[in-house]
């Protein structure tokens, strides 16, 4: 007993030391933890991984709406764009290693979409300045549009809608009044994007927040018209707002890797007939579209296009192009994976449209097995030319004969009857008579004249009619010239001089006797009326003479009365 006793306490020690020891080991692992603790780097949350991300998503979609931009460039976009979002998600990143590298990727896809522009942008836009709101399930957020101009001529009479929807997917906001449209009376033009935040222009509306709606970042569309350089624009406005819902696992985006494959139809190209188009003409537009799903079939595809809108005002305002039979639609049962699709529609360009290329909407309507109504908007340009058309007023010619190495003066107007400027205008003069004489008007605009003064100089006679042709050249905006012709009388003679030295035969001798015969001598002619003149002079003085004595012999007379 004595011995199970001993055993019992050697046992109770060495687990007692173990248990120190433990102890010991823990204490000491404890502080290495808190050691290692103090230096762990401070990576930025999930939650705002998905802020930084929700930015990125709105810069790249901004850029795709302020630029038109070719296929190709939206597939290198792409591939950088959905590089960047996997990235971000997934790499332990520090927060100022996370908007660096946001940045950098937004200075790729800026440079990607500035290169080689195939559009104009657009000048209403929101400023990324503003960072994007956050909202949760049940309560009331205020949404707030930045506006900015980053165009070069102010923008007046703005007004903004909101476009709401019961698509809880669409709109996470509760529908419960009629939303007033806000306005804004002008934002001024801007040199750059800072000048443009300076004077940007902020409106906002109170909204609640849907009680079931979902977790996830949502797109905002607003309509907006405004006028700009006394034309109408329309357009769409997008904001973004990060919105938590009641449900974490009820998310917005279910599953990125199948929405990233969802089907799109865009345009790869468009071919008019004829190549040209003028205004007040007739043509055919063929538009080719291409479905990018690899996998998934379009059906009951509907194509609509809308052509700028024109005019001053909202009482006359008037499409730039119009269908000929009457309707812009086009419909097609399905399109399969990869394919192309061409429509084609007949359309009648207006007669009073400017020279410059105008914007052809083509919305895109269409389903798949999966979903219905999927829409898409695409855009083209199509360039209307005015026939370039130009009359000239009577032409002066002082004189209208000379003789070679003189000189005629030949003014006459130019007229710009058309509505496209002529540019490079002059006047040269075609003719074996007379010299080039090269005059040089410049550009002259619709409605306007320009004025021909010329010298031309006669440099060899003329042998036929006495005609000479005015040609006048002219370049539209491409640099193609053209010419028109206008036909002057001007006859040109060659002088002869009479030199009575040259020859003095018998035969002038006999002629000038025999001349001398028939009349009088030029000189002596000459002679017998300055003989004339000089006998009416005398006979004149003689005569006044004759009365002023006899005028005063009266009046000595007079004066002998009085006297007596």
């Amino acid at each position: 007993m004595k011995q199970l006793k001993q055993l019992l306490l050697m046992m109770l020690a060495v687990v007692m030391i173990c248990a120190n020891a433990v102890t010991v080991y823990a204490d000491e692992d404890d502080n290495d933890n808190d050691s290692s603790s103090e230096s762990t780097i401070d990576y930025v949350s999930d939650e705002w991984k998905e802020h930084i991300r929700g930015n990125l998503n709105k810069y790249y979609t901004d850029l795709k709406a302020r630029y038109d931009l070719t296929d190709e460039k939206i597939k290198k976009m792409d591939r950088i764009y959905n590089s960047a979002m996997t990235y971000m998600k997934n790499a332990g990143l520090t927060m100022s290693e996370l908007t660096s590298y946001e940045t950098e990727v937004e200075g790729y896809l800026l440079e990607i979409a500035k290169e080689n522009t195939t559009g104009t942008e657009k000048f209403l836009m929101l400023s990324n300045e503003v960072p994007i709101s956050d909202a949760k399930y049940g309560e009331q957020t205020f949404v707030v549009l930045s506006l900015i101009n980053l165009g070069k001529t102010d923008i007046t009479d703005v007004v903004i809608t909101p476009t709401v929807s019961n698509d809880r997917a669409k709109w996470p906001f509760e529908i419960n009044q009629a939303y007033d449209a806000q306005m804004v009376q002008v934002i001024q033009a801007s040199e750059n994007t800072v000048d443009a935040f300076n004077k940007r222009m902020d409106i906002g509306w109170y909204f609640d927040v849907r009680k079931d709606v979902m977790t996830g970042c949502y797109p905002l569309t607003f309509h907006a018209t405004y006028y700009q350089s006394g034309s109408l624009v329309e357009t769409d406005i997008v904001t973004y707002i990060n919105v938590k819902g009641s449900n974490p696992s009820d998310t917005l985006i279910k599953d990125e890797d199948k929405q990233d494959s969802n089907p799109r139809i865009i345009v790869t190209g468009f071919t008019t007939n004829p190549d040209t188009i003028y205004a007040g003409s007739t043509f055919m537009l063929t538009v080719s579209v291409k479905n990018t799903s690899a996998d998934t079939t379009v059906k009951n595809v509907l194509f609509n296009l809308e052509a700028t809108v024109e005019g001053n005002d909202t009482t006359a305002t008037y499409a730039a192009f119009l269908p000929t039979s009457g309707s812009s639609s086009v419909y097609t049962g399905s399109i399969a994976p990869g394919a192309t699709y061409d429509m084609s529609i007949e359309m009648e360009a207006k007669s009073d449209l400017a020279q410059k290329p105008y914007v052809l909407t083509v919305n895109m309507k269409y389903d798949t097995d999966e979903q219905i109504n999927i829409a898409d908007t695409a855009h083209v340009s199509v360039p209307i030319k005015q026939e370039s058309k130009l009359d000239t007023s009577s032409a002066e010619i002082m004189p209208e004969s000379i003789a070679v190495g003189e000189q005629s003066n030949v003014m006459f107007d130019v007229y710009n009857t058309g509505k496209t400027t002529l540019y490079n205008v002059k006047v040269s003069y075609k003719s074996d008579t007379v010299d080039e004489a090269l005059t040089y008007l410049g550009n002259i605009a619709p409605g306007q004249t320009g004025s021909v003064d010329s010298m031309v100089t006669g440099i060899a006679p003329d042998m036929g009619e006495g005609i000479v042709k005015a040609v006048i050249s002219y370049e539209d905006e491409a640099g193609n010239e053209t010419q028109v012709e206008k036909e002057l009388n001007l006859y040109v003679y060659e002088m002869t001089f009479d030199d009575p030295g040259m020859d003095m035969g018998g035969e002038e001798i006999i002629a000038g006797e025999e001349e001398g015969q028939k009349g009088l001598p030029i000189v002596a002619v000459v002679v017998g009326i300055v003989v004339l003149v000089a006998v009416i002079v005398v006979v004149a003085v003689v005569i006044s003479k004759k009365r002023k004595a006899k005028k005063h012999k009266e009046d000595i007379d007079l004066l002998d009365e009085d006297n007596e």
